[in-house]
């Protein structure tokens, strides 16, 4: 079974990318480039924190 602490990682790593589908599917029916590279360089530091703070998590368990 799953602790809790995996259970969570699941459900904040299921929220981020909805988040993302849902941003992206504003920007595409936009369409404005400026959008794109927002959306591009937002998603690329929300993914980068999330593994950033996820294997931090990792290194106090071990």
């Amino acid at each position: 079974m799953t602790d809790a602490r995996t259970r969570r990682k699941d459900r904040l790593t299921a929220a981020l990318i909805a988040v993302s589908l849902v941003a992206l599917a504003v920007v595409s029916l936009v369409g404005s480039p400026t959008l794109w590279v927002g959306w591009a360089v937002l998603t690329v530091v929300a993914s980068g924190a999330a593994m950033v703070r996820f294997n931090r998590g990792r290194e106090n368990a071990d």
